[in-house]
Order: structure tokens, then C-alpha cells, then sequence
């Protein structure tokens, strides 16, 4: 027999368990892809196209099976963030209709009107008292304030005509505002005379120009607040305005106005210019502004306003109908008091006729009644015989009745609870 050398004995020995080992693996691939088709279930097997099926899911090959609906084929992200629809609490239809129109809100129309006059100190004035009412419809202020207008110059704007007209037009005023001042401290011209500023002829012939400017509204009966002067930063101003606020508060009081101190709203512990202070709700803000400090920052003219509230509240509470009732006419008072007198008249309580005699007027307290003294009859006779009886069986009754307990009634009367009844 032929022999196989070493060499090429070894190369058959490696060819040959290398064939058996893929024999091996092939097999147990193969047992295990059995195993894997008998352990499914069959539905599984046919929703993924049966053996095809599962070897493309498998294997990943061959036709795919079609897509799912469009509703299940969103992706995670689009279903994650998909917007949902938040739940509302009911909202009334006032809520969200315009005041005036149907379900909204109605419309109140201003009963009491403020009407404010001045220069740019009265236009700050006008502004805070409009955030001070803003809350109450019924209360409209209106600014007739001018810029750079006053007293001193009549040419440029002469208010006491702008007074006259304003009455004359018959303009709704229940209360005027005025401020002004700051543009006056110069010389005033009377005629062909000029006159020096705060000399004894200005100080009269400002004066007459205030009596101008507050004669009509005196005429018409219209309440009016002349606010004075506020400190000033520079020390001549403010000597100028203090003299001023005297003018003020002197012919106001002459005029029937009322005078408005506002100083100590706007100074400090001294009485000097401050430009800091507490505002309406008594935190420390800034109140004065401008060049000087002459104007009034937002916070201070709320602040101005809240020294002029006390009088204007009181004149709208009073313009008010009191509980609610008007007064009736004359016609018809009289209407209801002939009414009223035939009610009387039916019910037998007689007429109240002018001139009739008015009955006597019933006394504060009765007759003085003494519950230990001796009975006696009218007149303060002694009582007879009969009655003495009587009072002496009611007292023998009272002292017999155990304490505590009410003497029997009489037999047959209503709080007599004998039984049988008496007959």
C-alpha cells in the first residue's frame, strides 16, 4: 500500500474536519430556524406574510409589506407634541362684549362735571383729578386749561372773558378748578401804566382781574376751588409765590370760592421746596419736576388731586338724590295730598283741614299709679261696701295660693281649665 507523506497526512486531516465542522453549523442553523417556525403562533405567521414573511422581517429582504394608515403612521415627536385642547371656564357674555351694545356692559353717561382752569400747573391739576375719578363714569373732568397763559397777561388770554363765555354758553359745571400763578410774577400793565410786580397798584389790579375771573361763576352758583401755589425750589420764586397765595386766599374768600393750600402737601419738615415726599399711598417718590422744580411729576399731580378729593367728593355726594326719591311737583303733591285726605275721610279719621283744631298733644307718661296705698274711688273716696268685698276675697285668694302660683279663676271664665266645664 501506498503511503501518504507527514505533510500532505496532516493537510487531509485539517481539510477534513473543517468540512465536518460547517456540516455541524449548517445543522444547528437549520434545527434552529425549525424550532423558531413551529414556537409562532400561526396568527403571527400570517399577519407577517407566513415563512416569506418572516424571513424578510428576518433577514430583511424582499418586498416590504405596505405602510400602516396615515392616522397610526404619525411619528412619536408629531404624537408627543401634539397640541391639546385645554379646557375653558364659562366666560359671561359681559365679559366680552363692548360696553353699549346687547349683553355688555352698560354705558353710564357723566352726571357731575369738573371743569379746571389755568396754566400748566392747572393741566397737571386736570390730569391727576382724571386718574383720581377714573373709577367713578359718572364724573367728568375737563381740562380748559392754556399753557403759558395767567392774570398778568390779559393780552395774550384774557380769562375773565374766557369766564364769561363759558357761563354764557351755559356749559355743565358743578365744580371749577383753578391754578395758576407761575406766569404772573412779572409787571402787570394797566392801561397805558405799567405796574411793578407786587407793588401796592399790582396787588390791586391783580386783584380786581380775580374778582373777574370768579364774578360769573359766583353769578351762576357753581362752586369753585382756587388751589394755591405749591413751594418752589428757587428762593425768589418761591418768595413771589408765597405773596401770591395770599392774593389768592384773600379774594377767594371775598368771591365765595374756596381756598386750596396745598404747601405743606409738597414741603418738607421745614416747610421749604421738596422734590421727594410721600405720594397717595405713603411711599417716599418724586413728586416735583421740570426746570426749578416748578411742575409736577405723574405721582404729584395724583397727589394734587388727592387734596382737592375731600371737597369734590363732598359736592357729588350731594348732587346725589337723597334715598333715591325726587321731589314731586307741585301739581302732583298737591294731587297726593287730596288723595291721602280722602283716605282719611273714608276710614272715618276725620280731615285735616287747615285751620282745624289740632288735638292735644299726649303726655310724655300717665298718671302716677301707687301699688301699696289703700284703693279709693274717683275723687279719692273710700270704696263702699261692695267693692271693699270684692278686693278683700281677690287679696284672701292671692295670700292663699301657694308661692309661686296664680289664684284660681272664676268658674267659666277663658283660663278656667276645670274639667267638666262649669255649665
Amino acid at each position: 500500500m501506498r503511503r501518504i507523506p507527514p505533510l500532505k497526512a496532516k493537510r487531509a486531516i485539517r481539510g477534513g474536519s473543517a468540512s465536518a465542522l460547517w456540516l455541524r453549523l449548517g445543522s444547528i442553523v437549520a434545527l434552529a430556524l425549525c424550532g423558531l417556525l413551529l414556537a409562532a403562533p400561526a396568527s403571527q405567521a400570517q399577519n407577517a406574510g407566513g415563512l416569506g414573511g418572516f424571513l424578510q422581517n428576518l433577514f430583511n429582504f424582499g418586498a416590504r409589506p405596505a405602510p400602516p394608515p396615515a392616522a397610526s403612521n404619525a411619528s412619536l415627536r408629531e404624537r408627543a407634541h401634539k397640541a391639546v385642547r385645554k379646557r375653558q371656564d364659562f366666560v359671561p357674555s359681559t365679559a366680552t362684549r363692548a360696553p353699549g351694545t346687547p349683553g355688555g356692559a352698560p354705558v353710564v353717561k357723566p352726571t357731575f362735571f369738573i371743569s379746571v382752569l389755568g396754566d400748566s400747573l392747572a393741566i397737571l391739576a386736570a390730569q391727576g383729578l382724571s386718574d383720581a375719578f377714573a373709577d367713578k363714569p359718572e364724573v367728568a373732568v375737563t381740562d380748559l386749561a392754556r399753557d403759558v397763559s395767567g392774570l398778568a397777561r390779559n393780552d395774550y388770554y384774557d380769562w375773565p372773558k374766557a369766564a364769561r363765555d363759558l357761563i354764557a354758553a351755559k356749559t355743565n359745571i358743578d365744580v371749577a378748578v383753578i391754578m395758576m400763578g407761575i406766569n404772573d410774577v412779572q409787571p402787570l400793565k394797566d392801561g397805558d401804566e405799567t405796574l411793578d410786580l407786587l407793588s401796592d397798584k399790582w396787588r390791586a389790579a391783580y386783584g380786581q382781574r380775580i374778582d373777574a375771573l370768579l364774578a360769573p361763576f359766583r353769578d351762576a352758583h357753581i362752586r369753585v376751588l382756587w388751589v394755591g401755589l405749591p413751594p418752589m425750589r428757587d428762593d425768589r420764586l418761591n418768595v413771589q409765590a408765597t405773596a401770591l397765595n395770599e392774593i389768592y386766599r384773600d379774594h377767594a374768600g371775598k368771591d365765595g370760592a374756596t381756598y386750596i393750600d396745598i404747601w405743606d402737601a409738597f414741603a418738607d419738615a421745614n416747610g421749604q421746596f421738596a422734590a421727594f415726599g410721600p405720594d397717595v399711598e405713603g411711599q417716599n417718590a418724586k413728586l416735583r419736576n421740570g426746570a426749578g422744580g416748578i411742575y409736577f411729576t405723574k405721582t404729584g399731580a395724583r397727589k394734587l388731586a388727592q387734596v382737592l378729593e375731600p371737597d369734590i367728593r363732598r359736592d357729588l355726594e350731594k348732587s346725589k338724590p337723597q334715598d333715591n326719591f325726587a321731589a314731586l311737583p307741585p301739581d302732583v303733591e298737591k294731587e297726593a295730598s287730596a288723595v291721602n285726605e280722602e283716605i282719611r275721610r273714608e276710614l272715618g279719621a276725620g280731615s285735616e283741614r287747615p285751620g282745624a283744631a289740632a288735638p292735644a298733644p299726649k303726655p310724655l307718661a300717665g298718671p302716677v299709679v301707687s301699688l301699696t296705698a289703700r284703693p279709693t274711688s274717683p275723687g279719692g273716696a273710700l270704696v263702699n261696701a261692695t267693692d271693699a268685698g270684692a278686693i278683700r276675697t281677690l287679696a284672701q285668694q292671692v295670700y292663699a295660693a301657694p308661692a309661686g302660683s296664680a289664684p284660681s279663676p272664676p268658674a267659666g271664665r277663658a283660663d278656667d281649665f276645670a274639667w267638666p266645664p262649669a255649665r
